[in-house]
């Protein structure tokens, strides 16, 4: 079996030249008319950059914002709030398979993905150019929202366990100044280190103490050591409740606050000039697609009647 070349290919079109132009020119023609029957769609295009999220192991904080624009949750936020099912003419309730369609329907008029530059690029497409600018801005917004609600979860726990290990630590404390002050009360100890100098240079000189100077001694020699062991939990106590009572304080900032985890690069653009149909490219890819057609459908011909 012969194969097709170049040349045969070059002159099936010549000889059948006429045909080529009359197939092409009534695709082109079939397929500029068919194209106003798709409806017109703009885009919204807007660039936003992550701020106040911390790489959490080995996710960028670009791949955080992004999973949270992609999250069930905002989708459906959104879709309620704008009617997205209505607008989009899928009925999810009563229709088989309707959710599915319904996340086709989104995708393909919800765009969004991460730049080279570590930011979020959002386009937004609707046959309504002022309603595509505000479902971009809701979105954003909608998905900082879910940030915050997260987040101020998080920190909530974080917060009622910081709040635990203080009452916690305030107790001992407590109970360690109680202990500290009760023998200090008992034995007339003011400053162990000060009194227990002065003491022994009133005894190496041979002076007399009296009944209080004499309990002060007995109490410095008996309970000196617990003293000191007293006081070093209290000092250590004191620092790990300070350290615990920033981190608390620093939670109580993050709650309380209104922080946002986004800055515009770009806001949500009005567009004036549709983004489809784009009717050239539809002309042009239907006038070739009829020219191959055409063209495979001779190149058979004439193979078949060189079979015969």
């Amino acid at each position: 079996m012969e194969k097709f070349d170049s040349l045969n290919i070059i002159k099936t079109i010549f000889k059948n030249k006429k045909v080529f132009v009359l197939v092409v020119i009534g695709a082109a023609v079939l397929s500029y008319g068919a194209s106003f029957l798709i409806k017109e769609k703009f885009k919204s295009n807007s660039v936003v950059y992550p701020v106040n999220l911390f790489r959490n192991s080995e996710e960028s904080p670009s791949e955080q914002l992004l999973q949270y624009f992609l999250s069930e949750d905002v989708k459906l936020k959104i879709a309620k709030d704008f009617n997205l099912f209505s607008r989009y003419g899928v009925d999810t309730l009563s229709t088989k398979g309707g959710k599915a369609l319904f996340d086709f329907m989104f995708m393909e008029n919800v765009l969004i993905s991460p730049t080279i530059y570590e930011s979020i690029d959002i386009t937004i497409k609707d046959e309504d150019p002022a309603f595509a600018q505000k479902l971009n801005a809701a979105l954003v917004l909608n998905t900082n929202q879910l940030i915050k609600e997260t987040k101020r979860k998080i920190v909530n726990q974080y917060l009622e366990n910081t709040k635990k290990v203080i009452e916690i630590q305030s107790k001992e404390l407590d109970s360690l100044s109680t202990s500290i002050l009760k023998i200090k009360t008992e034995y007339n100890i003011l400053d162990e280190k000060d009194q227990a100098k002065y003491l022994s240079k009133q005894l190496s000189t041979g002076s007399s103490l009296n009944e209080s100077a004499q309990l002060t001694v007995k109490g410095i020699k008996e309970k000196g050591t617990e003293l000191k062991v007293l006081d070093g939990r209290v000092k250590s106590t004191l620092k790990s409740y300070t350290q615990i009572k920033i981190k608390n304080d620093a939670y109580l900032l993050d709650v309380s606050g209104d922080m946002d985890f986004y800055v515009y690069v770009s806001k949500p653009n009005l567009q004036d000039k549709k983004c489809t149909p784009i009717r050239w490219v539809i002309v042009m890819i239907s006038s070739l697609s009829a020219f191959l057609m055409t063209l495979v459908f001779f190149l058979y011909k004439n193979r078949s009647k060189e079979l015969i």
